[in-house]
């Protein structure tokens, strides 16, 4: 079967070849006007034809142009991500080329990142890379790299199940393995702190059931000493539980309004019989109208570890107490004339459980937590705890403390 196209083109043909043939002259008009007629059509589907191919181009076109904006988009969105990943990143190819890396990596490896295994970093980078080609799995690697301790995770690529590189991550694990150190000192201050009391209990336990031993007053002398070593390991107890709680934001503070220096008058006058003893003078400088809204019981606990210190070093000696209200914080002076600190030592008094002065009396009923946790107790008041001291010439805390 003919298309109506085709039909139209041989009737055009059939009718120029019939000319030839025909002698009349309304025959002749005819035909031609036939001819015209089907060469009209023919015109006419030739045009729509041309414009229908033209009409799918441009669609084609369009929809060529909406995929490449299509994927411009998501390659800047994927570029956006990569950048954003607060890790170093980078994708190594199979030949071990870096070609896709984010800016922390840049930092990681310096500039020159397309020559990298020329660099100082190059042996550690070139080892995981090897170990990422030979292995083709996921891994977790520790690596030093500028003195800075990186966790590296491997994640293999593969494109029609061959191996096509793989991606790196660089985590920098510096203040976890800090932490990590910090726990491990920590615990093992923890257990000295309570084997101290523990092994005084036992050792006199032993002797005061050892068969035939009767010494009235060696017994009492020992029961008295077994209460002050109990008292001991609960204090070092409570004060574990307290510091641990304050590091992990779980104490409630009970804020309420009230009256500085009564506060005070009121400390000084629960310890006269203990500064008395030790011939300690205190002299309190501090407004009779000063408020303060705090949590009364925890800022107590502060000021107890400063008598404690300051009664401990400053036998003979005097404490004073400055108390200053400014626009926004009050600041409180908290000064002693006794041993003072050296410079070395400063920096490390409100670590827990470091003693750094030798003459130090190990049984003195402190727990060593006592600074670190008045350091937190004000922290925990949106406040700072600092010390200045000089050698021989005594020391100074200082607390400021926001006015609410």
């Amino acid at each position: 079967m003919l298309s109506k196209q085709n039909k139209m083109i041989l009737f055009a043909i059939l009718g120029f070849s019939t000319l030839a043939y025909l002698t009349r002259e309304n025959e002749v008009l005819m035909v031609l006007f036939l001819v015209m007629d089907a060469l009209s059509v023919f015109g006419i589907m030739f045009y729509q034809q041309k414009e229908l191919e033209h009409k799918k181009a441009s669609e084609f076109e369009g929809k060529i142009a909406s995929v490449e904006q299509q994927l411009s988009f998501e390659t800047e969105k994927l570029d956006h991500i990569i950048q954003a990943i607060p890790s170093a990143m980078c994708y190594v190819d199979q030949k071990g080329n870096f070609d896709t890396y984010n800016s922390k990596f840049r930092d990681l490896v310096g500039d020159e990142v397309h020559d990298v295994y020329a660099s100082n970093v190059g042996s550690s980078l070139h080892k995981i890379f090897l170990d990422a080609f030979l292995g083709e799995k996921h891994f977790y690697k520790q690596v030093v790299i500028n003195s800075v301790d990186y966790q590296v995770l491997s994640v293999p690529i593969f494109f029609e199940n061959r191996y096509n590189g793989c991606i790196l991550v660089f985590q920098d694990v510096t203040l976890v393995r800090e932490g990590e150190k910090m726990q491990k000192r920590f615990i093992a201050d923890a257990s000295h702190e309570l084997k101290t009391p523990i092994a005084a209990i036992k050792g006199m336990h032993e002797i005061l059931t050892r068969e035939g031993f009767d010494d009235k007053e060696a017994m009492e002398e020992f029961k008295e000493q077994i209460t002050l070593e109990l008292t001991r390991l609960e204090k070092i107890v409570e004060d574990l539980l307290l510091q641990s709680k304050l590091s992990t934001n779980k104490v409630h503070l009970e804020k309420s309004r009230f009256n500085l220096n009564d506060f005070f008058q009121g400390l000084i006058y629960r310890r006269r019989s203990q500064l008395h003893n030790n011939n300690i003078k205190v002299v309190l400088n501090c407004a009779s109208d000063l408020e303060l809204e705090a949590d009364q019981f925890r800022l107590s606990q502060v000021f107890i570890n400063l008598f404690n210190n300051a009664i401990n070093y400053s036998k003979d000696q005097s404490i004073r107490i400055d108390c200053e209200l400014t626009e926004k914080t009050c600041i409180i002076k908290f000064s002693d004339t006794g041993a003072g600190i050296s410079e070395d030592v400063l920096p490390h008094i409100f670590e827990r459980f470091f003693r750094g002065q030798s003459d130090r009396n190990r049984n003195d009923g402190n727990s060593g937590l006592g600074l670190a946790i008045s350091k937190s107790i004000v922290e925990a008041h949106g406040g700072t705890l600092s010390v200045a001291s000089k050698l021989g010439k005594g020391t100074t805390f200082t607390i400021a403390l926001p006015i609410a």
